[in-house]
C-alpha cells in the first residue's frame, strides 16, 4: 500500500505543475489573441493607406512615361 500512496503523491504532484502550465499557456494565448486583434486593425489601416497611395503613385509614374516617351 505504501508503494501505491507514493505513486498517488508523484502523480499528483505532476498533475498539478501540468495544470499550472496550462493555465499560464492559456493566459499567454488569450494575450496573443489580443494582441492579434490590435495589430489586425493597424495592419488594416496601413494597407488601405498603402492601397490609396500605390493608385495615386501609379498614376504619377504612368504620367510621366506619358511625358517621357
Amino acid at each position: 500500500m505504501k508503494n501505491h500512496e507514493e505513486f498517488e503523491k508523484r502523480i499528483k504532484k505532476s498533475l498539478n505543475v501540468m495544470e499550472a502550465k496550462i493555465s499560464y499557456l492559456n493566459d499567454g494565448v488569450k494575450g496573443l489573441a489580443e494582441a492579434f486583434k490590435e495589430f489586425e486593425h493597424e495592419i488594416s489601416d496601413f494597407m488601405a493607406f498603402t492601397a490609396e497611395n500605390y493608385t495615386d503613385h501609379e498614376k504619377r509614374i504612368s504620367d510621366l512615361e506619358k511625358k517621357i516617351n
